[in-house]
């Protein structure tokens, strides 16, 4: 068994929705034309609706948050500012206020937790989409550039090239069983970013690379050692291949720039590329000169230009579609000043200063995504050098959103989730479904042996949830009368598992304030009522029994755990309980078999005949009493149908002459029974009595997703189906096990 105190605990996980953003945050930014800007819209709705607890989360870290968080509140307010000092039109605000808007990730990915597996996975899928992207572009002939839906293609080959950098400081996170099999998705994304890079032909976002390879080398030798270093040098070397392969055009473009440099500072050419940038460089420190402190004004570059060119401080330069320095720091202290200038310091070195931080602290989860930050920001300040990486939009979106979402997931390693007081299982369903959902409360008794575990279940099974010694109360649905969400409200819960979903309860639920509302996503109801939405398939496509479905619910406390069939009935915790009623049956000698024949049409049945068939088989051992049990309606079925069943010598007809209490005390008394699948199987099985589970091989209700799970369990079912399985009238599944097999079994207890 695994034991709470080793399983998996991960921070908390937000439903797959909040999980699913996170991917698309990355996969959408070099992929769709509007992709940033649609999720950075769903960020700022879930952060409104959740603006209580976000609100929480930034004053209860202020301390950490602080430097980011005023980096970019006052580049919005001295934007805000500017604009009405200088008669700017509202539109000048769009960039401050996108920055603003993007602190936002910190307090939604804290608060929502998602699983951040899918953050490296989206990373991933976003730079080999990107590099496809830009393979087809160029490659096809559709464009002589890789632009992707950018329409720029520095900008693409930029974000692509940072993306394949940050999805190589994922390493750690593919070492969960679920990604072994995808562990090359961080180099081949390293990879791509390169490729998308080059087919983009944006030569200065190359500059970033020996910023970037400062962190790498440190941090990331410490955390990855050798292998992060074999992945650079295997990239690194790829890209020196592709450098002297003449098809590739990248030392032609590298020999071009140095051509391009020399003629400027030798002749002052600015009829190119690289000479105009360094002209416009060399104005923007003259316009800096002139206006040290505030600069020219955030929209005044080409008037600024002109009136340097129309005083002759300038070279004539070619009518270009250039509108800015080319260069961030430059461009700031022209148009922006010393001010603006500190601002996108600010917005560099805050930012640095946190993850650097969470870097030097022990790792609990968060380093590796620390250092993706610390990658984010050395690559944008090696982009900055030849780019304004924060004039055009979709770059200052992207990175603020990175940015703050790293921060937020960093958060939440570090800070898990508040320790529930009070849990609210509910489970109003058939008794069967009540046993197997036990062991759940069991495991969170294991986990949190302070909090006390409130079961809600239906009147007639609370005498079984009753006998379980990890249940601290047992709350019935009668019992909370007409106003449930008061009743709700007056337990003190302050967790609710959904394990069988009800309308009314989660409603009520909502109304009575409960903090966290666990349920499944497959309830449309769930999606207005519970704050956190699980996803209840298994891991890979995997099939899980029932009983190990509603562990899935346990994502959002922070437990990424589902036991193997083989240790669930370890969970259960019921003990045997004394009835006066069923003492005085078990008081007779002989061993007492008890044969459960209905299910209350809750599962195929075994033949009648067939149960006839094996009472009278053990009727030839006088020691073994046959007990017949069933609820009063049952025992009328069985009369009707199966008499010379109760007409036996052996058998005694107990049905309908015991209460569940009785029945209860009956089934942990008795040396074995038999039954489809049914609640008494289960709770046979859970009180570690011989059983044998008669089941169908179809699919839902076959023995993977319902067997008994027992030290004693043995689970009959036909090889195959019969072919006729969806008609139970023709059906012939369950007449396939026949009496005999089930007898050997019973035989092999002694």
């Amino acid at each position: 068994m695994t034991n709470a105190s080793n399983a998996p605990l991960l921070i908390e996980s937000g439903s797959p929705s909040s999980s699913f953003l996170l991917f698309a945050l990355p996969a959408l930014a070099l992929t769709s034309k509007d992709g940033l800007g649609l999720v950075q819209a769903v960020i700022l709705l879930i952060f409104l609706r959740h603006l209580r607890p976000v609100s929480r989360s930034y004053l209860q870290h202020w301390g950490e948050l602080s430097g980011v968080t005023l980096a970019f509140l006052f580049y919005f307010l001295v934007s805000w500012v500017r604009m009405l000092a200088d008669h700017q039109p509202l539109r000048m605000l769009d960039g401050p206020a996108r920055l603003l808007i993007g602190l936002s990730c910190i307090g939604v990915m804290y608060t929502l937790r998602p699983r951040i597996r899918y953050f490296w996975l989206g990373l991933c899928v976003t730079t080999l989409l990107a590099a496809a992207m830009a393979a087809w572009q160029v490659f096809s002939g559709a464009e002589e550039r890789a632009l992707g839906f950018t329409h720029h293609a520095v900008t693409f080959g930029d974000l692509a090239l940072v993306s394949g950098l940050m999805a190589a400081c994922g390493l750690a996170a593919f070492r969960d069983p679920r990604l072994q099999r995808v562990d090359w998705l961080p180099a081949a994304a390293l990879l791509g970013g390169m490729l998308a890079s080059v087919l983009s032909a944006s030569r200065g976002g190359w500059l970033a690379l020996p910023l970037v390879a400062i962190p790498l080398l440190t941090y990331g030798r410490r955390l990855y050692g050798w292998r992060l270093l074999r992945m650079c040098a295997v990239t690194l070397g790829l890209l020196a291949l592709a450098f002297a392969l003449p098809a590739t055009g990248m030392a032609q473009r590298v020999g071009l720039v140095l051509h391009e440099a020399q003629q400027y500072f030798t002749a002052g050419d600015v009829s190119n590329s690289v000479g105009v940038r360094l002209e416009l460089g060399r104005a923007s420190l003259m316009m800096f000169a002139d206006h040290p402190w505030l600069g020219v004004g955030r929209d005044n570059f080409d008037a600024a230009l002109a009136a340097l060119a129309a005083a002759g401080r300038l070279q004539p330069l070619p009518p270009m579609a250039y509108v800015n320095s080319q260069n961030d720091l430059l461009f700031c202290l022209s148009t922006g000043g010393l001010l603006d200038a500190g601002l996108l310091l600010m917005m560099y070195i805050a930012p640095l200063r946190y993850f650097i931080g969470e870097l030097r602290r022990p790792d609990l989860g968060q380093h590796s995504l620390a250092l993706a930050g610390v990658v984010l920001v050395a690559a944008f300040v090696g982009f900055g050098l030849t780019d304004v990486m924060f004039w055009l939009m979709m770059p200052k979106v992207f990175y603020v959103m990175m940015l703050c979402s790293l921060i937020g997931m960093c958060l939440a390693v570090r800070y898990s989730a508040p320790t529930p007081r009070r849990i609210l299982i509910t489970r109003t369903d058939n008794i069967g479904d009540v046993v197997l959902t036990l062991p759940l409360a069991g495991y969170l008794k294991q986990l949190y042996p302070q909090a006390e575990i409130v079961f809600l279940c239906r009147l007639y099974a609370a005498a079984v949830v009753a006998h379980c010694r990890h249940v601290d109360r047992v709350l019935t649905v009668e019992e909370l009368g007409r106003d449930v969400a008061k009743s709700l409200r007056q337990t003190g819960c302050d967790t609710v598992l959904f394990t069988y979903p009800r309308r009314e309860l989660a409603y009520a639920a909502r109304r009575a304030g409960i903090g966290r509302r666990v349920g499944s996503t497959r309830r449309v109801y769930h999606w207005l009522t519970c704050n956190r939405l699980v996803n209840m398939t298994g891991p890979l496509g995997a099939r899980l029994h029932e009983a190990q479905l509603s562990f899935k619910l346990l994502l959002p406390l922070g437990i990424d755990y589902v036991p193997p069939r083989e240790d669930v009935w370890k969970l259960y915790g019921l003990t045997p309980s004394r009835h006066r009623d069923a003492d005085a049956v078990l008081a007779g000698p002989g061993i007492k078999l008890i044969l459960h024949p209905k299910s209350n049409g809750n599962g195929r049945e075994w033949p009648l005949e067939h149960f006839t068939t094996l009472a009278r088989l053990l009727g030839g051992d006088p020691q073994v009493r046959v007990l017949v049990t069933g609820s009063p309606a049952e025992g009328q079925l069985l009369a009707e149908q199966a008499p010379e069943l109760l007409a036996l010598p052996n058998v005694e007809n107990l049905c309908g002459k015991l209460d569940l209490a009785g029945f209860t005390a009956l089934i942990g008394g008795c040396d074995g029974l038999v039954a489809s699948g049914t609640g008494p199987l289960h709770l046979a099985a859970a009180l570690g009595r011989p059983v044998v589970g008669l089941f169908p091989p179809i699919k839902p209700i076959d023995p993977v997703r319902w067997a008994a799970l027992g030290p004693r369990a043995t689970n009959l079912a036909a090889e195959q189906g019969c072919g006729q399985c969806a008609d139970p009238a023709q059906c012939s599944c369950m007449r396939a096990i026949t009496p005999q097999h089930v007898l050997d079994v019973i035989r092999s207890w002694r």
